[in-house]
Formats: structure tokens, C-alpha cells, sequence
């Protein structure tokens, strides 16, 4: 696996740390953060905060960083391994989204945030730091980066030389956007061993379900699936529903199949949510981590059905993408994400 230094990059050293979901693209002009009024989701007071916000320059660096005890870095990958097939992907990649990415990326001049990759290969970034191989280094808010520059970044470019493949965690539709541009020939990459990857489950909600509906769906429910108590603990195969102060686990069918077939996602997409709630466009579908509904119990409204995920194992991801099955969108949550707004790469001067 190829990987390089980034040309050109800027840390955010305000202080502050935003979700990784953030902002993906942003510009820079004259060495400052500069949203303008291509920016429409945000006001402009907090596009005045932002653009306020201090900025350092590095050039041809690569970014050792550790993070909620995981260590990884931040560095430049050429489309050209993703378009080779050594980056594997496992996710459907929708094509509204493709194209408002494509439109937005002529609108700015520097990535936001990167794609997450996962790899097999330890790699020992600790000697790194405590032989003091960097130039520069930032604590911001408990996330520590340390700025690789020329012979040390050689040698962390070496070692990923003996990488066969990567697993894209986070990023499946910057990935192939980049594949179609004519002028972006690298994306910015967080890469992490699977040694500090969590895979957790996606949640979803079916949003503002009448009464009658759900005891509708739940019959259906109960003549076809076997249905166990509320407090069956979540393992591959079985889900959870909430509706007011219903709540019950559901095993979902085991297909004479393959392992795509039998991904819990397909399964419940499929023997669920078309076939008992008669739901057929997953658009109407919220989508929930799970450290969200643990935190926030309040983001679900009276009338709203949950459905509960258990996460599929690496060796299930793994196998997966490597056999070239496409799972549904929302199938796997990787944690943890690098925060977004923190290191810009630029890609277009």
C-alpha cells in the first residue's frame, strides 16, 4: 500500500474539536479558514466564529496522532490504490450523494476531514514519540498530534509498504467521488489498526408510527419470526424493537446462504422493515449510533419505532469486503473517528 506525506495541510490549533461529521470540505485563503456564502448550514455568526479560528501550515507531513488511547495517523493515499481494488469496501454508495459531493468539491480548496482506514499491521507509533522523531507536536482537548516530517515520515511510508489492503470504515462516498474528479488525485486518510477499532451497531428509527400499524406489524411479527423477551441480550441474529412500552427481540430468519445474505442488516431490511412495516425506501429511516441513544434517550419521539442492531464481527467485515459483498448503507459505526475541522488538506491552489 502506497501512502504519502500531504503536501500541504494546516492544523486547527484553536482549541476546540468538533465531530467527525462536522464539516468535510472547507477553504483557506492567505492561511486563514475562510467559509463563505457557499457555506448554507451555517449562520453567518457561526461561519464568523469558524473563520477566526488559528490555523498552522506544514508542507509535506504526515501526522502521528493518538486519540482516546488508539494511535494512528493522518497522511495522503492516492485514488490509484482505491481505484486497484487494495482499498476494500463493503457499503452501497448512493449516487444523489455522489453528485452533491462532486459539485461541492469545485466549491472549496481543502479536505476536512478524512476517510477512516482500517488494517490488519501493528504499528508501533509509541517509539515515534518517545524517541522524539517529530518537528512539531499539539495536545488540543486530549487528542495529541505530532508533525512527521522527511526521514522519520520515510520510514512510516515504508511500513505500510508491506500493507496488502485497507478496509474503508469511514468514507465510501469521498472515496469514489475523488475516483471521478478530474483534478483530485488523493484523499486525506486516517489510519488505524484494527487493534483500536470498535465496530458498534447503527440504530434505526422508523419516525412517527401509528398505533394500529405497529400492532399490525407486530402480529405479522409474531406468526413468522420466533419473538423472545425484551431483556435477550442482542447477539448476531437478533433485534430489538421499542414502541412506546412495547418491547421485544425478534430472531431474524437464517438464509441458506452466504454471509452477505445473512448480514443482520440485509436480514432486517429485508424481513422487517418491508415485509411488517411495509416500509420499501430506507430514506424514511433515522439512523442512530449507539453511543447517541445512550446518551440522548430523549432524540426518540412518542410514536417512533427503534429497532435495535447488534454490530457483525471484524472477521464478518472483513470477509465481506474481501468477497466483494456490498453491504446495505448504515451496516457498520467504527469508533473511534477522528474529529472533523482539525487537519485540512489542500487540493487546490
Amino acid at each position: 500500500m502506497y501512502i504519502n506525506t500531504i503536501k500541504k495541510s494546516y492544523i486547527n490549533i484553536s482549541g476546540n474539536l468538533y465531530d467527525s461529521e462536522f464539516i468535510n470540505l472547507v477553504n483557506v485563503r492567505n492561511k486563514k479558514i475562510d467559509l463563505d456564502e457557499k457555506t448554507l448550514f451555517l449562520t453567518q455568526e457561526e461561519k464568523n466564529f469558524l473563520n477566526n479560528q488559528q490555523i498552522k501550515n506544514f508542507d509535506e507531513a504526515i501526522y502521528i496522532f493518538k486519540y482516546k488511547s488508539a494511535y494512528g495517523i493522518i497522511c495522503d493515499i492516492p485514488i490509484k490504490e482505491y481505484d486497484e481494488g487494495k482499498i476494500k469496501c463493503h457499503e452501497l454508495v448512493l449516487p444523489d450523494t455522489v453528485q452533491g459531493m462532486l459539485s461541492n468539491l469545485h466549491g472549496y480548496n481543502c479536505e476536512a476531514a478524512p476517510i477512516l482506514l482500517a488494517h490488519e499491521k501493528k504499528i508501533d507509533y509509541l517509539t515515534y514519540i518517545k524517541e522524539k522523531k517529530y518537528k512539531d507536536s499539539f495536545k488540543i482537548n486530549g487528542l495529541e498530534i505530532y508533525v512527521i516530517y522527511g526521514k522519520e515520515a520515510s520510514e512510516i511510508k515504508k511500513e505500510f509498504a508491506q500493507v496488502n489492503e485497507m478496509y474503508v470504515a469511514d468514507g465510501h462516498h469521498r472515496l469514489y467521488t475523488t475516483s471521478l474528479s478530474n483534478f483530485k488525485n488523493s484523499v486525506l486518510s486516517c489510519l488505524v489498526s484494527f487493534e483500536y477499532l470498535n465496530i458498534l451497531p447503527i440504530h434505526r428509527i422508523i419516525p412517527n408510527i401509528d398505533a394500529k400499524l405497529f400492532e399490525k406489524a407486530k402480529s405479522f411479527i409474531n406468526n413468522r419470526f420466533k419473538v423472545l423477551p425484551s431483556q435477550t441480550p442482542l447477539s448476531k441474529g437478533k433485534i430489538r424493537l421499542k414502541y412506546n412500552n412495547d418491547s421485544f427481540v425478534v430472531n431474524l430468519i437464517e438464509l441458506n446462504s452466504d454471509a452477505f445474505w445473512n448480514n443482520d442488516i440485509y436480514r432486517l431490511n429485508t424481513q422487517i422493515i418491508s415485509q411488517a412495516f411495509r416500509i420499501f425506501d430506507t430514506s424514511k429511516l433515522k439512523y442512530i449510533s449507539d453511543s447517541e441513544l445512550k446518551s440522548n434517550k430523549s432524540l426518540l419521539n412518542k410514536n417512533d419505532v427503534l429497532i435495535e442492531t447488534y454490530p457483525p464481527s471484524k472477521d464478518e467485515f472483513t470477509n465481506c469486503a474481501n468477497n466483494k459483498c456490498i453491504m446495505p448503507p448504515k451496516s457498520t459505526w467504527f469508533s473511534p473517528k477522528f474529529p472533523s475541522f482539525l487537519i485540512f488538506k489542500k487540493y487546490r491552489y
